[in-house]
């Protein structure tokens, strides 16, 4: 088993990558109903592109991914659910409005989750507020 370390999510974050039977445990990220989420660091973004670099590395050595939250995806399904993490904390770091579908249109029972990107978007508005940047 190798572990995958990184700062994504949470300092101290970590993925696991069962190599003989190429599985990828990925902890709090890669989620089909959960956009990112991030903690408290000094550029919090970044740190996350960093970690979906990270996963992104293993991706052809995966052929099944496990996420902590939503459903199981197969191996075509890995590098699709990574664009689209990407393309969410890059939409969210140059604020621009994200057409993510666990945002736009969540899976039912899962309409909740949308309030996660809510919280976040209004978090980075008062933090560029406080810094004096253009939202």
């Amino acid at each position: 088993m190798r572990i995958i370390e990184h700062a994504a999510h949470a300092p101290g974050h970590a993925a696991l990558l069962i190599e003989e039977r190429r599985v990828l445990v990925a902890g709090d990220m890669l989620s089909d109903v959960f956009v990112p989420m991030f903690d408290d660091t000094d550029d919090p973004m970044e740190d996350y592109l960093v970690g979906l670099g990270l996963l992104e590395g293993v991706a052809d050595d995966v052929d099944v991914l496990i996420p902590g939250h939503g459903s199981v995806a197969r191996a075509d399904e890995v590098r699709a659910r990574i664009k689209l993490d990407r393309a969410y904390v890059e939409d969210l770091r140059d604020a621009r409005f994200s057409s993510d579908p666990r945002v736009e249109s969540p899976k039912p029972g899962w309409e909740w989750a949308s309030a996660i990107h809510e919280g976040q978007a209004r978090s980075l508005a008062r933090g560029s507020e406080r810094e004096g940047t253009p939202d």
